[in-house]
């Protein structure tokens, strides 16, 4: 092991640096550096919904209230679920502000459940350090229709 790790520094030449794990991969969907790519935040999401039982107890986020449809609610739950017990243990990795799951949270609460998810799935789908960049790192949730 010592030895691989004596390879990796001698490896670089001409002033190379090494850039972590985000390196040339800024602009792929399955961001390495963002807990495992959009894919495998889209499966907690749907693990969290096979299992509501694990969502109960946590009450009302801080960043918005509950939504008040039967579907909005269970998703609301999932990624609050998601805030609550499966956030504090990974490193931040969100490159928007405000996050994806407060993102979540309030497109939810202001939109429904149809609209909401919508909004959510297509914020995850850019959540990459390329498409935050262009975006100035700021991408809140639109205001409701009335």
């Amino acid at each position: 092991m010592a030895r691989n790790s004596r390879r990796g520094r001698e490896g670089k030449q001409n002033g190379e640096t090494d850039e972590g794990c985000c390196a040339a991969t800024l602009d792929t969907l399955a961001h390495p550096c963002c807990c495992g790519g959009v894919w495998s935040q889209a499966a907690a999401l749907w693990l969290t919904l096979l299992r509501p039982s694990l969502t109960t107890g946590h009450g009302a986020d801080p960043a918005a209230p509950a939504p008040r449809g039967r579907l909005a609610s269970a998703m609301y739950r999932s990624v609050r679920h998601y805030r609550v017990a499966v956030s504090p243990t990974r490193p931040s990795c969100c490159p928007y502000t405000p996050s994806c799951s407060t993102y979540a949270v309030q497109a939810l609460h202001r939109h429904g459940a149809l609209r909401g998810g919508r909004l959510i799935l297509a914020r995850l789908l850019r959540c990459r350090p390329g498409a935050a960049r262009r975006r100035a790192y700021r991408d809140p949730v639109p205001p409701a229709r009335h």
